[in-house]
């Protein structure tokens, strides 16, 4: 009961100040286009893949092991620290002298992937701490901290973007929210940060982070290729329009999601040998889940409409393709599955199945890009990118079943949360439908 308490206390606190980091952002993206163009937009998301994408894969996974592993010792935090700095250094000078191929493949300015790559030393220097408040279940003082961070990006974003830097703005935010979030980090832990390596730790920690490294470097790339593949076939509008409507939708639900993962993650990691604890547990997260989606759905797609409202009248064509997003808002939400499976032991599978999506993915889009050119490639994007994430995650949850050994009495305990959910989302979309 008391692991329980631990969970529902640091979930509440989390979401709730996730959801105000989640609200800023969501306000800031709401209110960048006021003053950036669909291409400006489409420049943004490429410097956030620039940014976002070496910062998963930099730490090899070590990270999470840190978190994983019962006993993690000084000579290991010391390891992990001292690794994940020295690769996070490499990555950002690749980046720096990488700049003009990146500018000649993807169109994304020189100056601002050489600006974003100082994020990364930053990032790699609030690693272990954030492993340690993880490892003492210290969620709150994780989500004060994003929201901090989430404010320094919002306002440093606006501030700039409202004094006609353009998509500079989004390059400068991002250094200083990743700032923001090691300092924040740091003095939130009682550990000195302190340059040594020890093989046999880093070898221990191995055994867990290399499936670790495998599954977010699979899960990033599948992340952020989508925008990579517009950006090779498409113009930086068409990028622009994409990431916009992925950013209404998606985006918010992968916060949250996001958040509820790292819960779910160290907290089923504690009980993962209490197999009736792990059911009920699992059982209450599934009918949140299901309620979650239904009012998701059934609030976000009507007000899609909306946007003409606010903005130019160009940015009515986020619409189409933000409702087909909003179909697949529950595989979206799946990612708390994840966190889930691996506590469990299912990170063999994870990584198979991260595997699977994007190898579905680059294929699809490559093919269809390819012999169908005249299609709505934003469109068709966002419905195969749904369906990717949406048998990733049936995958997913159905091991957890199997592992849990969760039984029709289990299902029934969903049936109602399930109906209503439907009720809901169904509503929604025939109100939006209706609209158009």
């Amino acid at each position: 009961m008391n692991i329980l308490k631990t969970i529902l206390h640091g979930l509440v606190t989390s979401l709730g100040l996730r959801a105000m980091s989640m609200a800023l952002r969501f306000i800031t993206i709401c209110l960048l286009p006021l003053w950036l163009t669909p291409t400006e937009i489409g420049i943004m998301a490429l410097i956030l893949i620039c940014v976002n994408l070496p910062i998963a894969l930099a730490d090899f996974g070590f990270g999470t092991a840190l978190i994983k592993e019962k006993q993690a010792t000084e000579t290991m935090l010391q390891s992990v620290f001292t690794f994940v700095l020295s690769t996070a250094t490499l990555i950002a000078l690749a980046i720096i002298l990488g700049a003009p191929l990146l500018e000649r493949a993807f169109s994304l300015p020189a100056g601002l992937a050489i600006l974003a790559a100082f994020a990364l030393p930053f990032n790699a220097f609030a690693i272990v701490p954030n492993a340690i408040l993880q490892r003492e279940l210290r969620f709150t003082n994780l989500a004060i901290r994003d929201v901090i961070a989430e404010i320094t990006f919002s306002v440093s974003a606006l501030a700039l973007a409202i004094c006609g830097f353009g998509a500079t703005s989004i390059a400068i935010a991002v250094v200083a929210q990743r700032i923001v979030r090691w300092l924040i980090a740091s003095i939130s832990v009682k550990w000195a940060p302190k340059l040594a390596f020890h093989r046999d730790d880093m070898k221990q920690l191995s055994k867990f982070s290399r499936y670790q490294f495998a599954s977010i470097t699979i899960t990033q790339l599948f992340n952020q290729i989508d925008k990579l593949l517009l950006a090779a076939y498409l113009s930086p509008t068409a990028l622009g329009f994409y990431s916009q409507a992925q950013q209404f939708t998606v985006y918010p639900v992968q916060t949250l999601s996001g958040t509820a993962n790292n819960v779910f993650f160290a907290s089923f990691s504690k009980v993962q040998d209490d197999e009736k604890l792990l059911q009920d547990l699992f059982v209450k997260i599934i009918r949140g889940f299901l309620l979650a989606n239904g009012l998701l759905i059934g609030c976000i797609a009507p007000a899609l409409h909306l946007i003409p409202v606010f903005y130019k009248p160009e940015w009515a064509q986020v619409i189409p393709l933000a409702l087909v997003f909003c179909l697949f808002l529950p595989a979206f939400c799946g990612f708390i599955f994840e966190g889930i499976m691996i506590s469990i032991g299912g990170e063999k599978l994870r990584v198979k199945t991260s595997t699977l999506k994007l190898c579905l993915l680059v294929t699809l889009t490559v093919a269809i890009f390819s012999i169908f050119q005249e299609l709505n490639g934003p469109i068709v994007m966002a419905a195969i990118l749904g369906s990717a994430t949406m048998l990733s995650t049936s995958i997913n949850f159905i091991y957890i079943v199997r592992q849990l050994k969760l039984t029709k009495k289990h299902a029934k305990m969903c049936l109602k949360p399930a109906l209503l959910a439907l009720l809901l989302a169904i509503t929604g979309y025939a109100i939006s439908l209706y609209l158009i």
